[in-house]
């Protein structure tokens, strides 16, 4: 399969680049790792005019944490380097967990964190895990920006609140209070392909009890979600097995697959309930070992 015919721009800022993309907004395509966007072409699904590629805006590829601001990650780091980052996987071992099952090596090397949130796969694994530590993103355009919650920012397979002009620049993850643990699962044919299901789990332990927790989902809806009946369970309440096997039973109740060539929507259902009940248990014993 060939690529279609298309003009190329390289644009040196990312005001430079978002005025392209609104001055052609049915027309033009914003490229950052092209893993998604140039299958998706020679497969002649989307056909742009202009393909505007990001690669060439420098300094937003980077991977900072201080205490106040918490993680902060640059729109064109590459999943590989989130996986390999010792900064993520000492304050968001979670993330680092999701990206390093993320497809390929060869393709974790091209592939941006900002392209794979862009995409709104409701299979992706490091947005998933990413919704779970409450993360958001930086909608940047010529005019200014704004920032949308992570798990507000998915409306449908494919689908996203980003508008025309806009271009996600950076990924912002709050510091994790002590005693948080995460964990990071996934279902799949083999451990790199697309999820047949998916859980990220985050949880805050008190006193033998769950302070706080975060369960999402992917792979079971149009767009990875919270299931948020199964966290309402588990907050507030002393820590049990039997517990968590309530919430993800709660969780299964929430998912909505679909059949498709990676499995029945049955099949799908179950599997919820056996590995959100082992993400909880795991992310349980992360934080009390004391976390991240």
């Amino acid at each position: 399969m060939r690529l279609p015919h298309f003009e190329y721009v390289a644009p040196r800022t990312l005001d430079e680049a978002c005025s392209l993309l609104a001055e052609h907004p049915k027309e033009a395509l914003a490229l950052a790792g092209g893993t998604d966007l140039l299958v998706k072409m020679k497969q002649r699904r989307i056909v742009p005019r202009y393909v505007v590629n990001l690669k060439a805006i420098s300094g937003i590829d980077y991977i900072t944490y201080d205490e106040n601001n918490g993680l902060r990650i640059g729109a064109l780091a590459t999943i590989q380097s989130l996986k390999n980052s010792i900064t993520v996987r000492r304050h968001c071992k979670i993330l680092a967990q999701a990206a390093g099952v993320e497809s390929s090596v060869q393709i974790r090397n091209v592939a941006t964190l900002g392209g794979n949130i862009a995409n709104a796969s409701p299979a992706a694994d490091a947005p998933l895990a990413l919704i779970a530590l409450g993360a958001s993103v930086v909608l940047t355009r010529a005019s200014g920006q704004r920032e949308v919650l992570l798990e507000n920012f998915f409306v449908g397979p494919g689908e996203s609140v980003l508008q025309p002009g806009e271009i996600i620049s950076e990924i912002r993850v709050p510091p994790l209070l002590a005693r948080t643990g995460g964990a990071y699962l996934k279902h799949a044919m083999r451990r790199t392909d697309i999820a047949i299901v998916s859980v990220a789990v985050v949880v805050r332990l008190g006193e033998e009890v769950w302070d706080d927790a975060k369960i999402a989902l992917g792979s079971v809806a149009p767009t990875a979600f919270r299931a948020k009946r199964a966290e309402q369970l588990l907050t507030g309440k002393r820590i049990t097995d039997e517990l968590a096997g309530e919430a993800a039973r709660a969780a299964m109740e929430e998912s909505r697959p679909i059949d498709d060539i990676r499995g029945y929507a049955e099949y799908r259902v179950k599997t919820v309930f056996d590995i959100t009940r082992q993400a909880i248990i795991e992310a349980t014993q992360e934080a009390r070992l004391g976390g991240v």
